[in-house]
Order: C-alpha cells, then sequence, then structure tokens
C-alpha cells in the first residue's frame, strides 16, 4: 500500500523552537547509528532511525493551533532507549552548546529537565517503555511505533513493534493518524484519508468502525469530543457503529469509569460543550454512559435536548436583550462555573427521577439519582457529587419560591418576605445561583417557552439584588456565640447554634440595624425559647 494519499499533501511550518528540536533528535538519531558502527557495527548492516511527530500535534499544527505536547514515533527502539541515548548526547558540553545559539532571548529552556520512564506492562505489551520528559520546554513522549492486538474483555492491547502504517492504522481517527516525517521534512498519510477527512471536517476511524470500537471502546467517547471540539461531522459508517448496543455494552464492560469520566470533563471544558451532548443523545448513549449502577429504575431523555440547548442559548445568546445577559452574568460568572453549568446539563434527566428509599428504621436518607450516577458512573469527584446533590435537592424549591414571589402568594409585610427568601436561599447552599441554572433548564424541559422563563427568573434575580440578598448565604450573625453566652450570663451550650440562628433571623428582617446591642435584645426576650440548661 502507497504510504501517502494520492493528493498532495500540505507543508508543516515549524517554529523556531520546534525546529531546534527537531535538529535535536535528528543529530541524536545519527549519533546512534555513529556510536553503533565506532563500537563494530557495519555500516550497511546498521539501520538509520526514522522519527515522526505524531498523532494530535500534526493535526492541530494543520489547524493551525500551536500544542507545546509532542509525540515522537521512534521506527526502530524503544522510547526509554532513544531517551537514555539523548541524555548522553546533551551530556557532551558542546552538544547542548550549539542549540542555543539561536535562541539568545532565552526561549530556550533547560535540555532535558528530567527523564520520566512509563513502565511496560507485560500482560499489555512486549516491554515497550516509553518516555515522557520536557526537552526545551516542551512536553515530548519518546514512543516506539507499535501494532496492537486486543482480547475480548479488555481494551488494553497486546503491543509489539510495527511500522509507520500499522501504528496509523491503530490509531483512533484518520486524522489523528497523520505524521510528520523529521528525515524527510514531509507530511505522511498512511490512511490515506486523514488529510481528506480534515478538508472535508469528518470524523472517521482508520480500520473498520465496528472492530475498532469493539477493541477499545473508549473510542467512542474520544470521538465525540474530537468531533465536537473541532465542530467536524461524525461519518455515518462511524456513527452506526457507535450506536451498536454491542458498542455499548463493551463500553459498560471494558472501560473504567474513572477514563468515562475524564473523557466527559474533557468534553465539557471544551470549546463546544453542546455539541457533545447532542452526540451522546442522538447516539443513544446517555444510559450508557450516565449509568443507573443501583437498580433497574431507567430515565427518560426525550426532552433533554431542550435543556442543553437553552443552557447554550442562555450562555451564547446573540439576542442581546437585558433579561438573558442579565440573568447569564448573576448565575453563572466565570468560566469554571460555567463548566460546572454544563455538569448540570449533563445530569438534568436524573435530576427529575425519584431518590431511592433507604430502608430501614435508622436508615439515612440516600443521595439524589444524579449525584449517585456521577459517582457510579463516572468517579466524580466531591465537589461536582455535591453540587449535583444539592442542584437535585433544590430546583424544585426554587421555582416554587421564584413563582410564590412574582405570582404575589408570599404572605407577609415586604421584609418578612425579604426574610423568607433569605432564608430559602441559605437553605439552598453556597451554588445555589448554579442550583436557580437547573431550574431554569428544567421549566424549559418541561415545556416552558425559553425567553418567558428568562424573563420570569430576571424578574426573581432583580429582587434578590435590589433587597441585597446576592451574598445572603455567606452572610455571618453580627454577634458569635460567646457574646450571646456573655449577655445571657449562660453556660455554652448547644443552645447557641439556635440563637446564632434567631440573630440571622432577625438580621434579615432588620438589614438597616447594625447595632449588637438591638441583636442581643432580640435573642434576650425569646431567652426561653432556646431551651438552656444551666450545669
Amino acid at each position: 500500500m502507497a504510504a501517502i494519499s494520492d493528493q498532495p499533501l500540505p507543508i508543516i511550518q515549524l517554529t523556531p523552537l520546534e525546529n531546534t528540536l527537531k535538529s535535536l533528535l535528528l543529530d541524536v538519531a545519527d549519533y546512534i547509528r555513529e556510536r553503533t558502527i565506532a563500537e563494530g557495527g557495519n555500516a550497511a548492516d546498521t539501520p538509520r532511525t526514522v522519527l515522526r511527530f505524531t498523532g494530535g500535534w500534526v493535526r492541530d499544527k494543520l489547524l493551525g493551533i500551536d500544542s507545546h505536547d509532542i509525540d515522537v514515533g521512534i521506527n526502530n527502539m524503544t522510547g526509554y532507549q532513544f531517551g537514555l541515548l539523548l541524555k548522553d548526547y546533551l551530556d557532551i558540553p558542546e552538544n547542548l552548546q550549539k542549540y542555543k545559539k539561536n535562541h539568545n532571548n532565552g526561549e530556550l529552556k533547560d535540555a532535558i529537565v528530567s527523564l520520566h520512564k512509563i513502565e511496560a506492562n507485560p500482560e499489555k505489551s512486549k516491554h515497550l517503555e516509553t518516555v515522557t520528559t520536557k526537552i526545551f520546554g516542551l512536553d515530548i513522549d519518546l514512543v516506539n511505533l507499535r501494532k496492537e492486538t486486543y482480547s475480548d474483555d479488555s481494551r488494553n492491547p497486546q503491543m509489539e513493534f510495527g511500522t509507520a502504517e500499522e501504528d496509523a492504522m491503530r490509531r483512533d481517527a484518520t486524522i489523528n493518524a497523520l505524521f510528520y516525517n523529521l528525515n524527510e521534512s514531509k507530511v505522511e498519510d498512511f490512511t490515506r484519508r486523514g488529510f481528506e477527512d480534515m478538508r472535508d471536517q469528518v470524523i472517521r476511524t482508520p480500520m473498520e468502525p465496528y472492530q475498532t470500537f469493539k477493541d477499545d471502546p473508549l473510542r467512542v467517547l474520544r470521538l465525540i469530543r474530537f468531533a465536537s471540539r473541532l465542530g467536524y461531522r461524525i461519518d455515518e459508517d462511524t456513527e452506526n457503529a457507535m450506536k451498536n448496543k454491542d458498542i455499548s455494552e463493551a463500553l459498560k464492560l471494558k472501560i473504567s469509569r474513572e477514563r468515562v469520566g475524564t473523557e466527559m470533563t474533557k468534553m465539557l471544558k471544551g470549546p463546544d460543550p453542546r455539541g457533545a451532548l447532542q452526540f451522546i443523545d442522538r447516539l443513544e448513549l446517555y444510559q450508557t454512559i450516565f449509568a443507573n449502577h443501583q437498580d433497574d429504575v431507567g430515565v427518560d431523555t426525550s426532552s433533554w435536548a431542550l435543556a442543553y440547548n437553552a443552557l447554550q442559548e442562555l450562555l451564547h445568546s446573540e439576542d442581546t436583550s437585558i433579561p438573558i445577559a442579565r440573568v447569564r452574568d448573576l448565575l453563572i460568572r466565570d468560566a469554571q462555573e460555567a463548566y460546572y453549568a454544563w455538569v448540570i446539563a449533563a445530569f438534568a434527566p436524573w435530576s427529575t427521577v425519584p431518590d431511592r428509599v433507604a430502608q430501614g428504621p435508622k436508615a439515612k436518607p440516600l443521595p439524589p439519582r444524579a449525584a449517585e450516577v456521577a459517582k457510579d458512573s463516572l468517579r466524580a469527584d466531591n465537589k461536582t457529587i455535591n453540587l449535583l446533590r444539592d442542584a437535585a435537592c433544590h430546583w424544585r424549591s426554587i421555582v416554587g419560591v421564584k413563582s410564590s414571589l412574582l405570582e404575589e402568594r408570599m404572605s407577609g409585610t415586604a421584609a418578612e418576605i425579604r426574610q423568607q427568601i433569605g432564608l430559602y436561599i441559605r437553605t439552598w447552599n453556597k451554588d445555589w445561583r448554579l442550583c436557580c441554572t437547573l431550574a431554569i433548564l428544567q421549566e424549559v424541559a418541561q415545556g416552558g417557552e425559553f425567553n418567558k422563563v428568562i424573563q420570569e427568573y430576571n424578574k426573581f434575580l432583580s429582587y434578590l439584588v435590589e433587597h441585597n440578598l446576592e451574598n445572603v448565604y455567606d452572610m455571618k450573625p453580627i454577634v458569635n456565640g460567646v457574646e450571646v453566652a456573655q449577655h445571657l450570663a449562660a453556660p455554652k451550650g448547644p443552645w447557641m447554634s439556635k440563637a446564632l440562628d434567631m440573630v440571622i433571623r432577625w438580621q434579615l428582617l432588620h438589614p438597616e440595624i447594625t447595632d449588637k446591642a438591638k441583636a442581643l435584645e432580640e435573642v434576650s426576650s425569646r431567652k426561653e425559647e432556646l431551651d438552656i440548661r444551666s450545669k
């Protein structure tokens, strides 16, 4: 088979630093050959080492995206063997100096910070050690070209030395199988489809897609991530294989939950989270990725698209009207909160499913479904699990409070209504803004018209701003427990927590008063409610 496609391939322009790295690596290859010959090897029988930049770096370079993470493919030795010889070469002082002469501005950093060997697992490979290191400030992985053989029960292949073509064909997508040959300064397309698919903005597997995914089901998620990140479409045959029930089952059985969680995090932190969720939705992978491991209860995703499209509209609407921008700015204040908003959108279907019921008289309530699924299916961190717990627990309360306020169904004076709403927000916990975001998505998913829902939340949030309730969760009592105990001449005890809660309630009712004495008077007047017990 020809090594490259018939059409002319593009020329990659290296940065000065990349050019220096290329020169270094080729000089090391020459050094290795010369040393072998000097040690008695026959020049005719001593092969030249061929080096290639592989995979993602080539793709990004062709897209005009700079990358400081480079995989170097080696044709005739392991990455660890090459790495040790690279270190030997740079230990010769004059060798390093010649690369610095073209970088007088300090751009050339330390030659090698460290060589970190990644041990080969004998169960997975023929002792093919790789090395990760930093050279001239660039993150470099040194690895031999390889071919792979898979078993039915594991995504971890048996690996052997392979040709460049075998290495290209084992990769997850044709656009990730392009190589840059350092020896010949040219792009190589051994799949014969990589550059064409980049031009046409298509994601496809180099080999037959069903077997590709059966071998390593994680590739399903990786291709969704690349398609959403690059704005590419997935090839029809590839998409049909991704939908296959055998592949869904293999994804459940062969892939660790941590790896699934890592891929989902990358998708939701990527440039198009909505695109990733659309692919998952269309490919009917929701219950495979966000699987319930506790019982047989399923989840309805028929209205999920309404939720994630609503979040996309909220975050990126071209409508410059005040309500959308105001709601967005009040609820989702930075990139981190935008990421967590997408997490909430991803779990929106599970946020409507009733919780499991704990058994036994002393059993603690079980977490909401969304939190359980995040823990069991994605091995999510505690921050994410706690956020999903709070959002699932409180979104209905938020809808109710918002509606009661706007429909003037809350009883009491204006000050008492402010107090009630402040207390509600404190029960919604510190991420109450993201809980409100889920409330919006659920109202839209349940049939609410987006603009009408946004207008209502704009009014609700405007009330919070006007009544200085935005930061009420963080509000502290103006007196502390010791001051209250001294004022009441009472011993410290459990009653103090209730007393400080009284102070918070009083402060919400009287925001204009900041005098500690007044707060202490309030506690004194209600002393009988505290059940203070003398020692």
